[in-house]
């Protein structure tokens, strides 16, 4: 098996669960050989991020990698060992439609399947500031779940 080198989390747009995800990685990743990234099913043209899940990240000390979305692309976005996680079972279809497009084979799954839990983390779209902040708790709470399960298999493959 071979170690993932990359994570890649994927939401609909890319303007706030998948960046979320994203940057909670990036905060606990630490040094590890990690890429972490994120990316959207439909996004048309880069569209500024949401600025509630902005103001939850940076609320957390937190930053979002970039300030506008961007889309999946799987023969930019798969590299080898790329993990992607999707945020609902209806994303992770969509991703597996086009896995005849991978450049690599990669492992897919919802967030919430991979760290343990069968709950897709739907978009808070609408809601207010503190719906976001609820939403952020909950990815945060999967996503370092998840964290624990990839170190872990990182080690392993490390002490081969």
């Amino acid at each position: 098996m071979i170690p993932y080198r990359k994570v890649l989390f994927i939401c609909k747009e890319n303007v706030c669960r998948s960046i979320m995800a994203e940057a909670i990685l990036n905060a606990v990743k630490g040094d590890r050989p990690l890429t972490v990234a994120s990316r959207g099913l439909v996004v048309l043209f880069p569209e500024p991020l949401n600025p509630k899940a902005v103001a939850v990240l940076k609320g957390n000390e937190m930053e979002p990698s970039k300030e506008y979305s961007e889309e999946f692309v799987p023969e930019r976005d798969v590299t080898e060992g790329t993990l992607i996680l999707t945020m609902s079972e209806q994303e992770k279809r969509q991703v597996l439609k086009e896995a005849h497009r991978f450049p690599f084979p990669a492992d897919v799954y919802t967030l919430g399947e991979f760290a343990g839990e069968k709950a897709d983390v739907n978009s808070p779209y609408g809601g207010t500031l503190a719906d976001y902040g609820a939403y952020y708790e909950y990815i945060d709470i999967l996503v370092k779940m998840a964290a624990e399960k990839i170190f872990n298999i990182i080690s392993k493959e490390e002490e081969i």
